[in-house]
């Protein structure tokens, strides 16, 4: 089994920015340069044990913790129950995340609007890409200087950048589904 380098770079990269520390903080703890705390994080370069060893010192985690998932990495499932929600701000509708891990490149939201409420994406200082599906309903979503309407069964796809919302203007709930590339909401 290869080594996943990219996971672990981007577990390493997911806690330290949870714990609000720079590249800079963490060269600083633990000795090593920014240059190959980046190129780790990155998936760039293979890190040592040592230096695995001191960065988690310097999360205060467990060096397990870069590898819990490594066995099981191709497959994630999240069942109904267990999907997590979050807020945007600015936004009415109800927003779930599906099957992201820390290391994902694509992230998979499930977006339900009641009549009336608006989804707003407030993440628009990154590059990347967009795509959604209408699976039950209708919305007015506005790409740009774009108006458009989708039914069930539609899809979408456009540029991050652009700025963009959705809105429920029918009577009834609307579900869509919504992937975002790369995964940068945290």
């Amino acid at each position: 089994m290869k080594l996943p380098i990219e996971r672990i770079g981007g577990k390493i990269r997911s806690l330290r920015k949870k714990q609000a520390q720079t590249l800079e903080d963490l060269s600083q703890s633990t000795g090593l340069s920014k240059g190959l705390l980046s190129q780790v994080e990155r998936g760039i370069s293979q890190p040592s044990l040592e230096t695995l060893w001191k960065i988690t010192r310097a999360l205060d985690t467990s060096i397990v913790h870069f590898f819990e998932d490594v066995a099981h990495n191709q497959v994630h499932v999240v069942r109904k129950e267990e999907k997590n929600q979050i807020i945007f701000p600015g936004s009415t509708g109800t927003c779930y995340v599906l099957g992201h891990t820390d290391s994902s490149r694509l992230r998979m939201l499930e977006i339900i609007l009641q009549p009336g409420e608006t989804m707003r994406d407030q993440f628009l200082d990154r590059e990347g890409e967009q795509c959604l599906v209408v699976s039950r309903g209708e919305i007015v979503i506005c790409v740009g200087e774009e108006e458009l309407v989708l039914s069930e069964g539609d899809s979408l796809f456009f540029d991050s950048t652009l700025a963009h919302a959705a809105i429920n203007q029918g009577s009834v709930p609307a579900v869509y589904i919504w992937s975002v590339t790369p995964s940068k909401f945290t």
